[in-house]
């Protein structure tokens, strides 16, 4: 069977990126899923692999060789790449350096995926403050995605733990913004993002559960109507177009309904609904997913962890987890050639 290939970055190298990609590629399994095509500072790589006490064997290549490269088994590719920002890195914090070479890094990795050379990408954990430093526009990389790729359809992060993955009809908004934000559409659109998801991601026939708004699903509009006027409209749009729907059920019952229905992915009408019952369920497991944007693009649910650089006690979990969906849902682009 043909590998997908996947690029892999550092995230922000002031953090725990390098560690847990040095820590990630050092396992032979790992490298032998996939081609992995690194984009980095080599110097950057080389230290992770020394604050964590591992190495692996790579291969530098130039961008323009990708096309003819032959990769060889278990072994990744290293495009090289320095920041444009003249300065030193400074590790711990947040600062323009790290967002310019952030932002640089992944959008060689996204020409890598535009040209077809890669199926999916993967990052190690980055900093938003330090994005925005380094000329991010948006209030999260997830736009800036959607602008790279001109994508100008419904996004949503997608949360994963194991084998549950949640989507969120509104996400980084004001509280009080939520309900001027739901429609019919929305919770459709929602819908729909999440079962292609998860149909890219292998699942065959993904069941797919909806959270009310109110308190105990409204209670026939005593509580609020928005399950009646909003969602239930939304979920039957969705059966309409042959999706496997269920609920709406109350926020405080859902994971039961999970369990119990043997659910594969939930949508939630806000950013906290369902997502602090799945890092309960598995904080250290967590993966997001840039849910929508054409190219499949995954990283760790965790941040940059300043205060820990260096210190070689970064877990690789969830990034590892991360890196398997990526290579899951490259496989699902291979495979719809």
């Amino acid at each position: 069977m043909t590998k997908a290939t996947i690029a892999l970055t550092l995230g922000d190298p002031a953090g725990i990126g390098p560690e847990l990609v040095a820590k990630l590629l050092a396992q032979e399994n790992i490298r032998e899923k996939a081609n992995i095509v690194l984009v980095a500072d080599k110097d950057e790589l080389e230290k992770g692999m020394e604050i964590a006490k591992v190495r692996f064997v790579y291969e530098e290549i130039s961008f323009n060789s990708m096309a003819q490269y032959a990769f060889k088994r278990g072994i990744p590719a290293l495009i090289a790449h320095k920041s444009s920002h003249p300065t030193p890195f400074e590790y711990g914090k947040a600062t323009e350096q790290s967002g310019v070479y952030i932002l640089e890094t992944l959008k060689i990795a996204l020409n890598l995926a535009k040209m077809g050379y890669v199926q999916a990408i993967c990052f190690a954990p980055l900093n938003k403050q330090a994005m925005h430093k380094g000329g991010l526009r948006y209030r999260d990389e997830l736009h800036w995605f959607a602008e790279q790729t001109d994508f100008n359809e419904f996004v949503c992060e997608l949360n994963v733990v194991d084998d549950i993955w949640a989507a969120r009809v509104t996400s980084h908004i004001p509280f009080k913004d939520i309900v001027p934000n739901l429609s019919v559409k929305a919770v459709f659109d929602c819908i729909h993002l999440l079962y292609r998801s998860l149909v890219q991601a292998g699942v065959e026939k993904p069941k797919i559960a909806v959270q009310a708004l109110n308190p105990h699903g409204g209670e026939g509009g005593v509580f609020g109507d928005e399950e009646m006027t909003i969602i239930k409209p939304g979920m039957e749009k969705a059966r309409q177009a042959g999706i496997d729907v269920y609920g709406p059920f109350p926020g405080d019952t859902t994971m039961r309904e999970v369990e119990r229905l043997k659910i594969n992915g939930v949508v939630s009408m806000y950013h906290d609904q369902f997502s602090t019952a799945l890092k309960i369920l598995g904080f250290e497991r967590g993966v997001t997913v840039q849910g929508g944007i054409p190219i499949p693009i995954t990283t760790a649910n965790h941040g940059t962890a300043f205060d820990l650089h260096g210190k070689n006690v970064a877990i690789p979990t969830a990034l590892e987890a991360a890196f398997n969906i990526a290579v899951r849902m490259g496989t699902g682009v291979l495979n719809q050639k």
